[in-house]
């Protein structure tokens, strides 16, 4: 604290250090406050709370996923009870543990106190992180996996160090399989250090990580035989590979061109409190951060091949490593037949975040005006927060004020259904309904 305190003495660094004290305060506690409201079952929290209850029990239900994110799920529900507060304690702690996270991210990815403090900043305000570190599901568990496996290649600084980016990433596989390809940006990053070699042989400790994740859900929820468990684990692998193409429409699915966009939010919860004020959850996420990082994205892929063509790009700069997380995480949903949803771009979002601090960095360094106009860019995104908050935590709101932050009737309206959800063909199925 007294290095950052000591720093720099300027009235713009001092400004940004208040604005990241202040959107701390304001990522826990919206995080936290009424965390078992709604008291009822929001959006897939009718699939995978059942289904870590099911593990408690030793009983079994069919998943696409590996069972990590409900094993973590399955604490809550231990310690809290099968009730929305037992669903949701574990989002919480995951999605408070992406705060310092987060800030190390950033201090490890720039060098810079500046590029810490932005990137807590957005990831503590960041309103689609608030709404699934409230809610019963698993993508927080794999934001978080996803960014401790980064962050540990850029510590690493010995072949023996190389363990923990490999170890990370079997978990964050074992949440989702989505997670791989950010095995592309640690891989980069290794190399850079010249660490490569050691990372692709201890490929194996990310292999093993996950199968004896898998082994251990199908011992507790399917047989205590080990034998007939590792025949379940082959058969469970073809089972889902050949599920996890298959396309069913749903109003509010979204396909991924439609995510740096923000074009479709899922509506979580709608409901009214006694005195007829509307309370919802809408997993949507600060339009400004949102929409300039994508703009940040872009703005990198030229920087990469403006420097590439002019030969003037050097391997050490760290757009190369956030723009290969971002396309690789990204690639492998361009193709499929797979109706996704918005909240597949979570594990994702964090790479077009820090694009985002990239560039507010580069602002910060320019003469004059540079500091103050990225101080200003950091408080109109927590303001954005404060204004968008009673969406993601259900805060009474009247009909006249949601509205107001209605700005696309995609963003709420059920029955705006967009191109690639499957429902806008003459006969949808009755989920389109």
């Amino acid at each position: 604290m007294r290095s950052l305190l000591s720093h720099d003495r300027s009235w713009a660094y001092r400004s940004m250090l208040l604005v990241s004290v202040i959107a701390l305060a304001i990522g826990v506690w919206a995080r936290l406050y009424h965390l078992g409201f709604p008291p009822k079952i929001l959006w897939d929290e009718k699939y995978f709370p059942a289904m870590a209850d099911k593990y408690l029990h030793g009983e079994y239900q069919f998943d696409l996923h590996p069972p990590l994110g409900k094993f973590i799920i399955a604490i809550g529900i231990s310690l809290l009870g099968n009730e929305p507060l037992g669903w949701r304690i574990m989002p919480a702690v995951f999605g408070l543990a992406l705060l310092p996270l987060a800030a190390a991210l950033g201090w490890y990815c720039f060098k810079n106190r500046v590029g810490a403090m932005l990137l807590t900043i957005f990831f503590a305000v960041e309103t689609i992180f608030i709404v699934h570190s409230r809610t019963g599901v698993m993508d927080i568990f794999l934001v978080f996996f996803v960014l401790a496996t980064f962050l540990a290649a850029l510590r690493a600084e010995s072949g023996r160090q190389v363990i923990w980016p490999s170890l990370l990433l079997g978990l964050a596989i074992a949440v989702k399989w989505a997670a791989f390809p950010v095995a592309i940006p640690v891989g980069y990053v290794l190399w850079r250090k010249g660490l490569l070699r050691q990372f692709l042989a201890g490929l194996w400790v990310s292999a093993v990580v996950y199968i004896a994740v898998v082994y251990v859900g199908a011992l507790i929820g399917v047989t205590r035989n080990p034998i007939q468990a590792w025949i379940w684990v082959w058969n469970w692998h073809v089972q889902a590979s050949s599920k996890i193409t298959v396309a069913v429409p749903h109003t509010w699915g979204s396909p991924w061109w439609s995510w740096p966009l923000m074009l479709r939010p899922i509506r979580f919860f709608y409901g009214a409190n006694a005195e007829g004020l509307l309370q919802v959850v809408v997993a949507i996420g600060n339009p400004l951060i949102w929409w300039s990082s994508t703009l940040a994205v872009l703005a990198g892929i030229v920087e990469i091949a403006r420097k590439a063509i002019a030969r003037k790009l050097s391997a050490e700069d760290p757009i190369i490593p956030i723009i290969l997380g971002y396309v690789f995480l990204l690639l492998p949903w361009v193709p499929g037949t797979r109706i996704p949803y918005i909240y597949n771009y979570l594990p994702i979002y964090p790479f077009a975040i820090l694009a985002l601090v990239y560039w507010l960095c580069r602002i910060w360094g320019l003469p004059r005006w540079g500091p103050w106009t990225v101080v200003g860019f950091a408080v109109c995104a927590v303001a954005l927060t404060v204004y968008f908050l009673p969406l993601a935590i259900a805060l009474p709101i009247s009909q006249h004020d949601l509205m107001n932050r209605v700005w696309i009737d995609y963003w709420f309206d059920y029955y705006k259904p967009v191109p690639g959800s499957g429902c806008l063909v003459p006969h949808p199925t009755k989920l389109c309904r």
